[in-house]
C-alpha cells in the first residue's frame, strides 16, 4: 500500500501548465479578433438585408432572427474559450484527474480507497449516488469524481461530467466486467474525441464479504481475473470504438478488484488485509497512474491548456466548414429555381401578349361585324345606345376579359406554388446542419417556410380579382361601364317629310356605322390597354417580388457561406499554429527540440491522429518518432509539402484514393473523392487532409 512521491514531477508540471496557459492565450486574442471580424462581416449582411426595399412575410423575419443568431454564437464562442482559461489558470498547481463511470460501477468505492474513508458515500443500489462534483486530493493530485453517466434521466448530470472532463490532465474512466455498455462507450468516445489521455479500469466485481472464507474468496476473484476473461471484455469494449470512427487501440486497461481493496483497508489483521489488498491489484492502478504523471505529466499540463482551445476550433471550423457548403447548395438550388421561373415569366409574357391581343383582335372583328346590321336596324332608333350596349352584354366582353385575367391569374399562382413546392423538396435533402455546442447556427434556409412564405404570397395580398375591379367597375352607364360607347339618337326622324329620303336614310345609316366604328376601337383599345397594365401588375407584383425576394435571400446566403468559410479557413490557421506549438513542446520534453525545424506545419485530431508536413528531403528520425508517439499517444504520420492541392490530400489520405479521381472545384472550395467504406482511420486523415490543403472535403 505503499505511495509514491510526486512532489518534484509536479512542480516541472506546473511550470509547463504556465507555459499552456501562455500559448493558449495568445493564441485566444488573436482568434478574438478573427471572430470579431466575421461578426462585422454579419452585420453589414444583415443591414443590407433590413434596408433592402423588397419584403415577404415571414421570410424577412426568419433570415434577420438567424443572422442575429449566428452573430451572437460567436461572442458565445470566445466567452467559453475564456471562461475555461481563466478555470484552469486558477489551478495551476493541480494536477487534475476526473474520474468517470455509470452509476454503480465503483466510483464512489474508489474514491474510499484513495482517501481510506469510512465507506459512507459507496452507494447499496441502483440510485445515482455521486449527484454533484466531489473533489479530494491523492498523493498530491486532485481527483474529481463526477456525477455518474448513463443513467436514467442522467443528462444533467451528464453534463456536468463532461464539464469537469474538458479541464483534466487525465481521465480515469472505470466500467465493470459484467458486459460494457453502448451508453458508457459513447461517452467514452466523447472523452477521447477531446483528445484526453484515458486510463480505463475494469473493476472486477466478484462477491466478498468480511464473513467469507478468505480461500474461498481468493479462488473466486482470481477466477474472475482470467486473463483470456478479461481480454474478451476488453475486446468487447474496443470494439464500440468502430462505430464511433474512433481508434482506441493506444488507451490502457487496468483491471482491478475495488470491493477487496476497501474491506482490506478495513480489517484490522494485516496478514488478511494485506492478502485482500494483493488480491486487488489496486497496486497495479496507482503504479500505472503515477507513471503516467511522471513520464508524461508535464506534456499533459501543457495539452489540457491548449486543447481547451484547439478543440473547439476544430469542431467549429469543421461545423463552419460544412454549414458553409450547404448554404452554398440551397443558395444554388434556390439560384435555379429563380433562374427557371425568370424563364418561365419570359414566356408566360410572350403568351399573355399573345392572349390579350388574340382576344381583342376577336373582340374587335366580332364588334364590328355586327355595326352594319345594327345601324339598318336602329339608325331611327332614339334607344340606339341601350340596344347597343344589350348587343355587347350578349356578346359576353366583360366575362371573356375577366376569364382571361383570371387564367393569367391562376398560371401565375400555380406556379409560384410549383416553384416554392420544389424549392422546399429539394432542400430538405440538405438542411441537415451538424449541431455543436461550441458554435450553434441554425438553418439559414427552411423548406417549410419556404413553402408557407410563397403561400403568402398566392394568397390574395396581390389578387388579380381586386385589381380588375378597377377596369369592370369603372363606370356606371350600362353593364359595359369602360365601354363608355354612349351611341346617342342620330337625330333622323323628322327627315322623313323630306324629299330624297332614301339619301338621307343612308347618310344616318352611315354616320351610325362610323361613329359605331370609332367606339369599337376606342373601346378595343382602351380594353387593350387595360389588360396589358393588369397584365403588368400581375407580373411586377407577383413575379417580380417573388424573384427579387428570392435574389436578396440568395444574396444573403451566398455572402454567410463566404463569410462562414473565410471564418472557418482562418481558425484553421490558428488551429495549425496550436498543433504546432503543442509539438514543439512535445519535442522538447523528449528532448529532440533541435529537430523542429523541419516541420513547416502540424494537422492533429485530438486523441487521434497527428500528421506532420515535413520539408522536402528531409527524414525525421525513427527513435524521435517512436518517444513522441509513446508521449502524446496518437498516431503519428509524416508527408512532405507541395502546392498542388490534388497532391496534398492524395499525399495525407494515402493509396486507398487514386489521386485522379480527386475532383477539385475550385471556384466553390469543394474537393470531391470516392469513399465507398470509410474506416476511422480515413475518416481522420480526411480531415487532417483538409486542414492542410483548405478545401473542404466531400465524398
Amino acid at each position: 500500500m505503499a505511495e509514491f512521491d510526486l512532489n518534484d514531477v509536479l512542480e516541472e508540471c506546473k511550470k509547463s501548465a504556465s507555459t499552456g496557459y501562455k500559448i493558449a492565450t495568445g493564441q485566444h486574442k488573436t482568434l478574438k479578433k478573427t471572430l470579431s471580424h466575421a461578426q462585422e462581416e454579419i452585420k453589414n449582411t444583415l443591414m443590407d438585408f433590413q434596408t433592402s426595399s423588397c419584403y415577404v412575410s415571414g421570410a424577412t423575419e426568419m433570415l434577420s432572427k438567424q443572422l442575429i443568431d449566428i452573430e451572437s454564437s460567436f461572442d458565445n464562442l470566445s466567452f467559453s474559450f475564456t471562461e475555461d482559461l481563466n478555470n484552469l489558470h486558477g489551478n495551476l498547481s493541480k494536477f487534475s484527474i476526473t474520474l468517470f463511470g455509470r452509476t454503480m460501477s465503483g466510483k464512489s468505492t474508489l474514491m474510499e480507497i484513495l482517501t481510506h474513508g469510512d465507506g459512507k458515500s459507496i452507494g447499496t443500489g441502483a440510485q445515482r449516488t455521486t449527484r454533484d462534483i466531489r473533489t479530494y486530493t491523492w498523493n498530491h493530485l486532485e481527483i474529481t469524481d463526477v456525477p455518474g453517466i448513463g443513467a436514467f434521466e442522467g443528462e444533467d448530470d451528464e453534463n456536468i461530467a463532461f464539464e469537469a472532463a474538458k479541464t483534466a490532465d487525465l481521465i480515469l474512466f472505470l466500467i465493470t466486467d459484467d458486459a460494457p455498455q453502448a451508453a458508457e462507450a459513447e461517452c467514452f468516445g466523447r472523452i477521447i474525441s477531446l483528445g484526453k489521455p484515458v486510463v480505463c479500469i475494469v473493476n472486477v466485481k466478484a462477491a466478498i464479504s468480511e464473513n467469507k472464507n478468505l480461500k474461498l474468496a481468493i479462488r473466486d476473484i482470481n477466477k474472475r481475473f482470467d486473463k483470456m476473461r478479461l481480454y474478451e471484455i476488453h475486446k468487447q469494449f474496443l470494439q464500440y470504438s468502430k462505430q464511433l470512427d474512433q481508434d482506441w487501440g493506444y488507451v490502457p486497461f487496468v483491471n482491478v478488484h475495488l470491493k477487496s481493496a476497501f474491506l482490506a483497508q478495513n480489517i484490522e489483521d494485516q496478514v488478511t488485509a494485506e492478502s485482500l489488498y494483493n488480491l486487488s491489484r489496486m497496486e497495479n492502478l496507482k503504479k500505472q497512474i503515477v507513471d503516467l504523471v511522471r513520464n508524461k505529466g508535464e506534456f499533459y499540463r501543457v495539452k489540457t491548456f491548449i486543447d481547451i482551445v484547439s478543440n473547439p476550433m476544430l469542431s467549429s471550423m469543421e461545423n463552419l466548414l460544412n454549414q458553409s457548403n450547404i448554404n452554398s447548395m440551397q443558395g444554388r438550388t434556390i439560384l435555379s429555381k429563380k433562374r427557371q421561373f425568370a424563364a418561365w415569366k419570359a414566356d408566360f409574357i410572350r403568351d399573355g401578349r399573345k392572349r390579350i391581343t388574340s382576344l381583342i383582335t376577336t373582340v374587335r372583328s366580332q364588334l364590328n361585324a355586327e355595326i352594319a346590321s345594327f345601324a339598318e336596324e336602329n339608325y331611327n332608333n332614339s334607344k340606339a345606345d341601350k340596344a347597343w350596349n344589350q348587343l355587347l352584354k350578349s356578346r359576353k366582353i366583360k366575362e371573356r376579359c375577366q376569364e382571361l385575367l383570371d387564367y393569367f391569374q391562376a398560371q401565375c399562382d400555380g406556379k409560384i406554388k410549383e416553384i416554392s413546392r420544389e424549392i422546399a423538396n429539394e432542400l430538405k435533402f440538405s438542411s441537415s446542419f451538424i449541431s455543436d455546442k461550441s458554435l450553434q447556427m441554425n438553418s439559414i434556409i427552411d423548406g417549410k417556410r419556404i413553402w408557407n412564405w410563397s403561400a403568402t404570397i398566392v394568397s390574395g395580398w396581390l389578387s388579380v380579382a381586386a385589381i380588375i375591379t378597377g377596369i369592370c367597375g369603372a363606370a356606371a352607364a350600362g353593364p359595359l361601364g369602360w365601354a363608355a360607347l354612349a351611341v346617342g339618337v342620330i337625330g333622323v326622324l323628322g327627315s322623313f317629310f323630306f324629299s330624297n329620303r332614301e339619301k338621307k336614310e343612308q347618310e344616318a345609316r352611315q354616320k351610325l356605322e362610323k361613329k359605331l366604328k370609332e367606339n369599337v376601337n376606342k373601346v378595343c383599345d382602351s380594353i387593350f390597354k387595360q389588360l396589358n397594365e393588369n397584365f403588368d401588375s400581375l407580373i411586377s407584383k407577383r413575379i417580380d417580388v417573388l424573384i427579387n425576394e428570392i435574389e436578396r435571400i440568395d444574396s444573403v446566403v451566398f455572402r454567410l457561406a463566404d463569410t462562414q468559410k473565410k471564418l472557418a479557413w482562418d481558425i484553421d490557421e490558428h488551429f495549425l499554429e496550436l498543433n504546432y506549438k503543442l509539438i514543439a513542446e512535445a519535442l522538447k520534453l523528449i528532448e529532440a527540440e533541435d529537430i523542429q525545424y523541419q516541420i513547416l506545419s502540424v494537422a492533429r485530431i485530438p486523441g487521434s491522429a497527428v500528421t506532420f508536413m515535413l520539408k522536402d528531403k528531409t527524414l525525421f528520425p525513427y527513435e524521435q518518432t517512436v518517444s513522441l508517439t509513446k508521449l502524446i499517444s496518437e498516431k503519428i504520420r509524416f508527408i512532405y509539402n507541395t502546392d498542388s492541392k490534388r497532391v496534398m490530400i492524395s499525399r495525407v489520405i494515402g493509396r486507398s484514393i487514386d489521386r485522379k479521381d480527386i475532383r477539385i472545384e475550385e471556384r466553390i472550395g469543394v474537393a470531391h473523392i470516392p469513399i465507398k467504406d470509410i474506416s476511422p482511420d480515413l475518416k481522420n486523415r480526411v480531415r487532417m487532409a483538409q486542414q492542410f490543403a483548405r478545401i473542404l472535403i466531400t465524398n
